[in-house]
């Protein structure tokens, strides 16, 4: 692993995965409780913002909640309205719903704010407002650090926005209290909230899994870390599900894209059995072979900062 470099005191380590559920966010929890443990002062930020669960694997309920307005709807004003219905016509989106007379109805989520509607709209009924469509929420865990965490509003667009603005409030709480790191739970796939979360990112934790699916979607993560030029190390969980598959994934990974993977980490039962404890499992079960693998691993990682 390459030794994390920055103008500055604060780090930010950011934990991707191709495709979710190969362990992304387990991985980041024992990760920020074992740096903790070390002395490393850390924050936890978690921008899976479509389905945030860092904060209950580690056990902290969130709460100084922050509204996001991130996007744009159209507002109608009916006492203006004459229910001409340019509007509708105008809407390629079909969010405007034709009152036959009456002002349209708005179906909110179809609408994207594009603002045609209100250039064509003869009374000047309609104006393009920015709409909350997010939160973001902040809690102290048990063993010591923060974790900020952002939420998308159900059917709500701009994920990417949240992304952005959920890891400017965790660099801030991270800035305040005096923190060298920042441990960030990216999103999976490679869709806008994955490039928001590694952008500016020091360095990057890829989780795979030894399956071809896992692999096909880990070359898709390292095309986009490897546009941004993050240096990146790869960590292969569950290795023992097929070992030769394993040994498949790491050859791959040198050849292709001259990345190294810093730890194989094995199945254990006492994984899934921390999760329903909320509960990380080096916390759980320190002992267990999972637990130890993470810990030669953090200790990869404050050598490397």
């Amino acid at each position: 692993m390459k030794r994390v470099a920055r103008n500055g005191f604060l780090r930010e380590i950011v934990v991707v995965s191709g495709k979710g559920g190969v362990g992304k966010s387990s991985v980041t929890a024992s990760l920020a409780v074992l740096l903790s443990r070390a002395g490393v002062k850390v924050a936890t930020v978690d921008s899976d913002v479509d389905a945030p669960n860092l904060s209950i694997i580690l056990g902290a309920d969130l709460s100084d909640f922050k509204d996001v307005q991130a996007s744009e709807k159209a507002s109608i004003d009916s006492t203006k309205c004459d229910g001409c219905g340019s509007c509708v016509s105008a809407c390629k989106v079909d969010a405007l719903i034709d009152g036959k007379g009456e002002p349209p109805k708005l179906v909110r989520f179809l609408c994207e704010g594009c603002g045609a509607c209100t250039l064509v709209c003869p009374r000047s009924a309609i104006t393009i407002q920015r709409v909350r469509n997010g939160r973001i929420g902040i809690a102290k865990t048990i063993y010591g650090f923060p974790i900020v965490s952002g939420e998308l509003e159900m059917g709500e667009s701009s994920s990417g926005h949240i992304v952005t603005a959920v890891k400017a409030r965790g660099r801030a709480v991270a800035e305040d209290i005096g923190c060298e790191l920042v441990l960030l739970d990216g999103p999976p796939g490679i869709g806008c909230p994955v490039i928001a979360s590694v952008a500016g990112a020091d360095y990057a934790l890829a989780v795979t899994e030894p399956t071809p699916a896992a692999m096909n979607s880990l070359d898709r993560m390292l095309t986009v870390l490897s546009h941004f030029n993050i240096p990146t190390s790869i960590i292969i969980n569950r290795f023992d599900l097929n070992r030769e598959y394993a040994d498949k994934v790491q050859d791959h990974i040198r050849a292709k894209w001259a990345v190294g993977v810093a730890q194989r980490i094995p199945s254990d039962e006492n994984v899934p059995i921390s999760l329903s404890k909320r509960t990380p499992v080096v916390e759980y079960a320190p002992d267990c072979e999972a637990s130890r693998s993470l810990l030669a691993l953090s200790d990869l990682i404050k050598d490397m900062i």
